[in-house]
This record gives structure tokens, sequence and C-alpha cells, in this order.
């Protein structure tokens, strides 16, 4: 209930963005077709002057280099292929069956500021290569199903152990997913331009630590999560607002499969077993396909 309950604020959030957003569009819409009708051509077609503009055209050449600057929503799923326990103590063998246990992991939506950069190809017409940059997100990995509701090791030979369900928390790290895409856009002399694209990404994971108040109490685990390639779908609509700036909508399916994540020197407290202070667990592996839906709404122009 909780999780979903952050779904729906997270995207009523976007939705509100959106919807803000929109009238804004369109009035600058309306306004920039009013300049279009009282001046010129020549000065409807002028090109962005802001700071740093003309050494871009010269080092890229004009209508080449584009961005659309605005606020990404990422929502990531995780499909948890199994969650498996190795290398345990002999004390944690007692009351622990090793190999596959039962539950699934989850991370909740983000949503953050972010920008999608492109450089259009000399040949043919409407291809272009783009990127999408932003700060790095946080992803919060969370446990749901019998592994964060039941205790990890609730007996040991016959001794209730006094150790707590290990609840939703589990892992918190930043990961940078470069995405590039090759993209074709339709009707490229339209104000209206839909497009679509297809690309690489790569999930490179860093500061990443366990969250777990339960299996941080006695100590801290290392925790590794495995960087893998994926692939990239994207699609999106881009809106002219003025001679060379563009308002866009731009969504991308993200898919990494069998991503692994391991968990190492893994040690809990046990207040049913006074004779040891602590229990050495062993280590803990996790591997998922992670899928992602990346949606963009941003404002830029072309260079």
């Amino acid at each position: 209930m909780r999780m979903m309950r952050a779904r729906l604020l997270s995207v009523t959030t976007l939705l509100t963005a959106l919807f803000t957003a929109l009238p804004c569009l369109l009035l600058a819409s309306a306004a920039n077709a009013d300049t279009y009708r009282g001046n010129s051509f020549e000065q409807h077609q002028q090109r962005p002057q802001m700071p740093g503009a003309n050494l871009v055209r010269r080092i890229f050449g004009e209508d080449k280099l584009y961005f659309r600057l605005g606020a990404s929503f990422l929502e990531p799923n995780l499909k948890t292929r199994s969650i498996e326990l190795k290398n345990l103590s002999n004390i944690a063998e007692v009351a622990v069956e090793p190999g596959p246990q039962e539950g699934e992991a989850y991370a909740e939506g983000i949503l953050l500021p972010g920008a999608i950069v492109g450089y259009n190809l000399p040949w043919g017409r409407g291809w272009s290569v783009e990127t999408i940059i932003g700060l790095p997100p946080t992803l919060e990995v969370k446990l749901k199903g019998p592994i964060a509701d039941e205790p990890l090791v609730e007996e040991a030979q016959g001794i209730p152990t006094g150790v707590s369900p290990l609840g939703s928390d589990a892992v918190e790290t930043k990961v940078i997913p470069p995405i590039v895409t090759l993209v074709k856009r339709f009707r490229p002399e339209r104000d209206i331009r839909p497009y679509a694209g297809l690309g690489m990404t790569y999930l490179y994971s860093y500061d990443t630590r366990v969250t777990n108040a339960l299996l941080t109490e006695v100590g801290h685990p290392d925790v590794d999560i495995e960087n893998r390639f994926g692939w990239v779908a994207q699609a999106g609509i881009d809106y002219r607002l003025s001679g060379y700036w563009w308002a866009n909508l731009d969504v991308k399916y993200v898919s990494v499969p069998k991503v692994k994540g391991t968990m190492r020197r893994t040690f809990i407290r046990a207040p049913g077993l006074p004779q040891y202070e602590f229990v050495e667990v062993g280590d803990a592996e996790f591997v998922a396909d992670m899928e992602a839906f990346a949606v963009h709404l941003g404002i830029g122009f072309t260079f």
C-alpha cells in the first residue's frame, strides 16, 4: 500500500507539471504566431543569441546541435529472477536453509531535472543521434513478500533467535545509465514532428550501501551491483513554438536484463542466543531484469 501511494504521488507530481506547463506552451505559441505575422520572415527565423551559441554553431554547424531542457520522471520496474543465500556460516546453516528465498525487490519512481541533447546527422533527412543528461538518480531498492515479512532466522536448533523480520528497506545506490539513441523524425519540415528511436544504455552504479536497520546493526555489509549493457526504445513528439524554439514530449523504454547484486559479510544480532554476540549469516545474491519508463517534458532550441 505504501509503494502504491508513493507511485500515485509521483505520477500525480508529473501530471501536475505537465498540465502546469501546457498552458504556458500554448500561450507562448500564440504569442510567437503573432510575432511571426507582425515581423519579417528574417526576424522570425533569427537564431538564438544567448552566450556561447555562436561558438556552438562554429563547432558543430548551423541546424546541427539541439537540446530540450526540462523534467524527467523515471519509473523503474525490477522483475525478480532470484534471491539466494550463499556461503552461510556453520551457525547460520543450522537456522536457515541456503538457496532460493521467497520474495521480490522493487524500486519507486523518481522525478528529477534533465535535458535531451541531440545532433542532426549530415546524411539522411530527419536522422539524429541523441542522449539524455541529468543528475544521477538515487535508486532505493526495497523488499516485499516473505523475505521482508518473515524472520530470516527464526529458530536455531529449536531455540527462538529473537531476530525480527527484515522489513522493506534493502539497498540504496546511485546510477548513471548513459543512453545513446538513433532517432528518425518524421515530417521534419512541419511544426509538429513525431519521432521514434532505438539505442543502447550501460547501467553503472556507485555509492551503493545497505539501508536495512537489521543488517547494519552490527556492521556494514559489502554490497556490489553488476554493471551491464541494455537496450532502449524511444518515441516522442516535437512542437515548434517559434522559429528554432521547440517543446518536446519524449518517452523511453529501458531494458537491462540479468542485473546481479551481491551482499557479502552480513552479520545480525540474535537476542535469543545470548551465547553469541552476533551471528555471521553469509552472502545474499539478487538477480533481476531491470526495466524502466522515462518520460521527459522539455523546452529548447536548435542552434
